[in-house]
């Protein structure tokens, strides 16, 4: 891997020396009074998106490219990014979120190479630094800045999960470079930019989450699923997870249930969660084992579990007076969300469940049906596990399977989400939303 230029970021005031974490300070309401502020409209026109994985991301091109060497930091920490390919850039800092539609703010350009922290002057939040030079294909290079104030919600970005699907290089823990599995990788680096442009999987399977968060001003923490790794404390009522959330270490998992089993809500708008056992090693993750091969099933504490690919079915509600379907009234129906990989509660272990929603079937089929599953835990936690990874993508209508959405089922998923995203500040929604089990406990 040749590395053309190395340089460190001060984002926001540029300080020479980092600041204190005591000099970050962030109160209730922020996210709101930070998304009244002027966006940046068109901020992403010029980076083409481009699918994680994508094999014509192989060919050959002159792009300009580039990763940190931390997927995130708190206020006072600083992190380095190294840049590909050309030999200087012009860097835009982009934070994701609402901004009256814009979907990003312009928080800083730099000109040269600088050294950046993190400061009360960057807000906590999903960042997108867009790398250009003349002659080259600009892409974005993704960072998490992280707070730990008091929150309704925190949310955590699966850059485990992009990683081990990024191919720059030719090989990811799925394919090697000439795209069969026998060839995979049986480890892979966070010293390399990703594929596609540059943003993993974020503009697709989590963007369009964060955007709706923040345009309801709920308060959000913001976390990588390797901070999870390091088992900090969670300061929130809800922990939320977007679209693609494979890969886990165990440490992350453990997080998780420790959570779940103090209260926290779990909110997974996604499929094939905590699906995949990965090891960190500093900055490399090894191997890939599925959790039920080592009898960890994932529904113990998810309630469902992946088991299909491939699909596109339609979703019919069930519980049509229950939150969240209950907003769509009798009947309700998505076309086409479950899939392209889905859920299921039937053949596994795990507590009670109440089914919220399930695919549509012929008379004919036989066997597992996909479906949405919700269960309260002992603690009062409220653990909802929508089933199926075209949920956030289809909410912007960018799946990468090829599935498209109609107007009237983007805003159908918008309604849903945005009926679960007003409760996630509640604390212990399972004692507030009591389920009505449909498939009882499986030892």
């Amino acid at each position: 891997m040749r590395l053309s230029l190395v340089c460190a970021l001060v984002l926001g005031l540029m300080a020479p020396v980092s600041a204190p974490a005591a000099q970050c300070s962030w109160q209730s309401g922020w996210v709101k009074t930070e998304n009244a502020k002027a966006g940046n409209k068109g901020w992403d026109l010029d980076v083409l998106m481009r699918f994680s994985a994508d094999f014509s991301r192989r060919k050959q091109a002159k792009r300009i490219e580039g990763y940190f060497d931390q997927t995130s930091i708190g206020c006072g920490q600083s992190s380095t990014l190294k840049i590909v390919g050309a030999k200087s850039a012009d860097i835009s800092i982009y934070r994701i979120g609402y901004y009256n539609g814009a979907g990003a703010r312009l928080i800083q350009s730099i000109k040269s190479a600088k050294k950046i922290t993190a400061t009360q002057s960057t807000p906590p939040g999903q960042y997108l630094i867009k790398l250009k030079s003349p002659g080259y294909q600009s892409t974005f290079v993704p960072l998490v800045i992280t707070g730990e104030a008091k929150s309704e919600v925190t949310f955590i970005s699966s850059v485990l999960t992009w990683q081990a699907y990024n191919q720059w290089g030719g090989e990811s823990l799925y394919k090697g470079s000439d795209g069969k599995r026998e060839t995979r990788a049986t480890t892979v680096s966070f010293d390399r930019p990703y594929d596609g442009d540059g943003a993993g999987q974020l503009r697709y399977m989590e963007q369009p989450l964060i955007q709706l968060m923040e345009q309801l001003g709920l308060d959000i923490n913001y976390l990588t699923d390797i901070d999870l790794d390091k088992a900090p404390l969670i300061h929130s009522a809800s922990i939320v997870l977007g679209g693609h959330s494979e890969f886990w270490t165990t440490s992350m998992r453990d997080v998780i249930v420790r959570e779940i089993n103090k209260g926290t809500n779990l909110l997974i708008f996604g499929g094939n969660t905590a699906y995949a056992k990965t090891e960190l090693a500093g900055r490399v993750m090894n191997n890939r084992i599925p959790f039920r091969d080592i009898n960890q099933p994932e529904s113990t504490f998810l309630g469902s579990q992946f088991f299909v690919l491939g699909i596109k079915k339609d979703l019919e509600v069930q519980a049509s007076d229950s939150w969240p379907f209950n907003v769509l009234g009798k009947g309700g129906k998505i076309k086409g969300i479950y899939g392209y990989e889905a859920d299921t509660a039937m053949g596994t272990k795990g507590p009670g469940v109440q089914v919220l929603a399930r695919a549509t079937i012929s008379p004919t089929e036989k066997g597992f049906v996909a479906m949405s599953t919700y269960y309260a835990a002992v603690s009062g936690a409220g653990v909802l596990n929508l089933g199926t990874n075209a949920w956030v993508c289809a909410l912007t209508n960018r799946c990468p399977w090829g599935h498209s959405f109609d107007a009237k089922s983007m805003q159908q998923i918008r309604q849903v989400t945005t009926a679960i995203l007003k409760q996630a500040g509640r604390e212990k929604i399972g004692n507030w939303r009591v389920p009505q089990i449909d498939i009882p406990t499986r030892p």
